[in-house]
């Protein structure tokens, strides 16, 4: 039984490490800039993503493996958005950007 547990993992939590996995995507395809510009530009569209997910869940779910819903529920939280943003500007955690700070010697 504690296996079953270990297993199981919860909702939200596979929804950000899906967030994540998709972060290192974009990182590793060095497509930060794009990529922010486009969480910016539909954040006003964010209230609407996770009805429209699940509304297209029908069509879309085969593409996206049979844990798509469990993906999906990242959605649902408006805080996930600036979440995602901070770890693309390197801010959140894991967020490694390339950038080093100079070391100034007086």
């Amino acid at each position: 039984m504690a296996q079953k547990e270990a297993q199981e993992i919860p909702v939200a939590d596979s929804g950000i490490a899906f967030a994540d996995t998709l972060i290192k995507w974009i990182r590793k395809k060095k497509l930060e800039t794009p990529a922010t510009f486009f969480l910016e530009m539909h954040r006003p569209l964010m209230p609407l993503a996770y009805p429209a997910a699940v509304l297209c869940g029908t069509f879309v779910a085969p593409f996206f493996g049979p844990d798509y819903y469990e993906k999906i529920e990242a959605l649902r939280d408006p805080a996930t958005l600036d979440q995602m943003l901070d770890r693309l500007a390197g801010r959140g955690p894991g967020g490694e950007s390339g950038a080093q700070p100079k070391d100034v010697h007086p």
